[in-house]
């Protein structure tokens, strides 16, 4: 199946991945756009002065989550094949949030008129309010994945990422452009997509 340019995954993968939203966020929380690392990472500013990092309803989540996801890793191994070779997190900056522009720290309801932006003529290219686009989005991410099928094999691997690059990235397996990360079922905060359910429609 072609694909575009800028998608970076090989035709046949490795590896099989789960793509994982992150929780319910305090930038969620307050409706608030928060995609420059320089502030949506260190561990200060925010509603609590202690940055933009998860809200306990986001803590939550996750815990109930994480259960969710090792049943379904359970289906694909065995225990005796899981003990001790699950790996620990690894931080990546190339699965960082979309960046907004002139858009960052404003009202969350300012991501519609990005995403009418990626449905124009342009698909969110050269935006005028420095929008990063989804071809980018998508050309760091599997770039990213295409790094990892060259030094892993027969792995689970599960991305966790903001929204918008959790649905560039499921474009990505479907094979079809980044500017119609609309048309997926949307990644609700702390959920998961298994791609090999895209893989297969």
């Amino acid at each position: 199946m072609s694909q575009p340019l800028y998608n970076h995954l090989p035709q046949t993968l490795k590896n099989h991945y789960i793509i994982q939203r992150h929780g319910h966020s305090l930038a969620n929380e307050e409706k608030l756009i928060c995609s420059n690392p320089a502030i949506a990472i260190p561990p200060s500013g925010g509603p609590l002065n202690t940055g933009y990092g998860l809200h306990e309803k986001g803590k939550i989540q996750v815990k109930e989550r994480t259960i969710e996801t090792a049943e379904i890793i359970q289906n694909v191994l065995n225990q005796t094949a899981l003990n001790g070779k699950i790996a620990g997190p690894i931080r990546e900056m190339e699965l960082r949030e979309r960046y907004y522009g002139d858009y960052d720290m404003t009202s969350d309801d300012n991501y519609n008129l990005c995403w009418e932006d990626d449905k124009s003529s342009t698909h969110g290219e050269n935006s005028k309010k420095f929008v990063e686009s989804p071809s980018q989005v998508c050309d760091r991410a599997t770039r990213f994945i295409q790094k990892l099928e060259n030094e892993h094999e027969g792995k689970i691997i599960i991305l966790v990422a903001h929204g918008d690059i959790c649905q560039i990235m499921l474009t990505a397996f479907k094979r079809i452009e980044a500017w119609r990360h609309r048309e997926i079922e949307h990644v609700d905060t702390a959920n998961f997509r298994d791609t090999l359910d895209i893989l297969e429609k």
